[in-house]
């Protein structure tokens, strides 16, 4: 497979595709962010960097797992719902400091498995989770999680 192609059905693959919409979000919040925020850098990169006063930035990022991906594994969708937040962070060049979450599904089996994975996925990288909420009467069952972490400023990395 040449290099054109493999770049054609990444630019067409679904899990790409699914984020264009990220850009109106962006418009809609940028008129705000700046007049209400301490903001260093927001949207566009893999974490917010908040100014807060001090030597460090705090770090802070979300990301919601996608349905497939649960229905595939949930297991594998709860260790990567810790995964994919804590690499937020470290591609950043931060530290991880805390994550919580937000779970929603009235499927008990489901939520054992994500929260084995989770769970799993803390015991790996050791950045532990504090708190969060729950939704036990969806018809659904979806994941997202949130962290915050730290950086000395002038050492953030940007994409």
């Amino acid at each position: 497979m040449d290099l054109k192609t493999i770049a054609k059905e990444i630019r067409e693959f679904e899990g790409v595709t699914r984020k264009k919409p990220i850009a109106d979000l962006i418009n809609i919040f940028k008129s705000v962010r700046s007049e209400y925020g301490n903001s260093v850098v927001d949207f566009g990169d893999d974490a917010a960097v908040i100014d807060i006063g001090g030597e460090d930035y705090v770090l802070f990022a979300a990301d919601g797992i996608w349905a497939r991906l649960i229905e595939a594994s949930m297991w594998w969708a709860g260790y990567s719902s810790v995964l994919v937040n804590v690499n937020d962070i470290a591609a950043m060049g931060g530290k991880p400091v805390a994550m919580v979450n937000v779970l929603s599904s009235s499927n008990k089996k489901a939520c054992k498995e994500l929260l084995r994975g989770i769970k799993d996925g803390i015991a790996k990288f050791g950045v532990p989770m504090v708190g969060g909420h729950l939704h036990p009467d969806t018809p659904y069952t979806s994941l997202s999680v949130a962290i915050i972490g730290t950086v000395k400023k002038g050492c953030e990395i940007r994409s």
